[in-house]
C-alpha cells in the first residue's frame, strides 16, 4: 500500500506543479518611476503607473494607472485608471511597449497600488481591488 499511495502523490504533485510554484512577483521601478512586465510569450506588456503619475506621464485622472498593450493579432491597449471600467483604446499611437526585462511568468501575479493581475497560459488577467478590470489574450478581450 505504502508504494501506491507514493505513485498517486507523486501524479498529484505532476498535476498540480505550475500551481505549486506560482509565485507573487515583485518588479523594481524603471528609470521613470513605472513599473513594466510582459507575459511569456511577449505579446502582452503592462505599465503601471502610481498615483500621482512620474516625470514623463501623468495619467488623466491622476493615477494611479495600469495600462496593458496586445500586440498580436491587433494592437490594443487596455486601461484601468484609479476608478470606473477599464476601457479599450485601439487607436494606439505610441506602439513602443513593453520592456522584456521583468516577465510574469505563467501561474504568477503581481500586486500594485490598487491593481492584481494573474498570468495564465489562456492570457493575463488584471483588477483593480473594487472588482474592475480586464483580460487578454491573442484571441479575446473582455472589459468589465
Amino acid at each position: 500500500m505504502r508504494a501506491g499511495h507514493s505513485i498517486l502523490t507523486l501524479i498529484f504533485c505532476a498535476a498540480c506543479a505550475p500551481a505549486c510554484f506560482a509565485a507573487e512577483k515583485t518588479f523594481k521601478p524603471d528609470q521613470n518611476g513605472q513599473i513594466v512586465f510582459v507575459t511569456p510569450t511577449r505579446n502582452i506588456g503592462c505599465v503601471y503607473t502610481p498615483k500621482g503619475g512620474v516625470e514623463m506621464y501623468v495619467p488623466e485622472d491622476g493615477g494611479p494607472e495600469l495600462a496593458c498593450d496586445r500586440i498580436e493579432p491587433l494592437y490594443v491597449r487596455l486601461i484601468l485608471g484609479a476608478s470606473g471600467k477599464a476601457y479599450t483604446f485601439k487607436m494606439v499611437g505610441d506602439t513602443a511597449c513593453c520592456s522584456d526585462e521583468h516577465v510574469l511568468d505563467y501561474g504568477d501575479s503581481w500586486k500594485g497600488g490598487p491593481y492584481f493581475c494573474t498570468s495564465g497560459t489562456e492570457g493575463v488577467r488584471c483588477r483593480r481591488q473594487d472588482g474592475h478590470g480586464f483580460f487578454a489574450s491573442r484571441k479575446r478581450l473582455k472589459v468589465d
